[in-house]
């Protein structure tokens, strides 16, 4: 019986993981995406660090993430969450974005 809570438990923890690991590498592709377009020019990064961080309210202004985006975890919408960003980094000749909390 032990054996099968257990496994239950493993099972949902490992579906949450998976949940919110989409939902992270959404959001990363989604800024990816949108500095790659808009910014065209890695030199900027090093030239203007403010552009390293982008937040959500950018992604979805720009209209590359869906407001109504929600954390698996949280239940918070992506629209409602004014504290965690996207760090972006420029290595091997390609964009790196990288989700941060806060």
């Amino acid at each position: 019986m032990l054996t099968l809570i257990l496994a239950i438990v493993l099972i949902i923890g490992g579906i949450t993981n998976k949940r919110l690991d989409d939902f992270h590498l959404k959001i990363e592709e989604a800024a990816c995406d949108y500095v790659s377009k808009e910014y065209n020019n890695p030199s900027l990064l090093e030239a203007y660090s403010y552009l390293t961080k982008v937040r959500y309210s950018t992604l979805i202004e720009a209209g590359y993430l869906a407001e109504d985006l929600t954390n698996p975890l949280t239940k918070e919408k992506v629209s409602e969450n004014n504290t965690d960003y996207v760090e972006i980094t420029f290595t091997d000749s390609k964009y790196i974005c990288t989700f941060k909390e806060g």
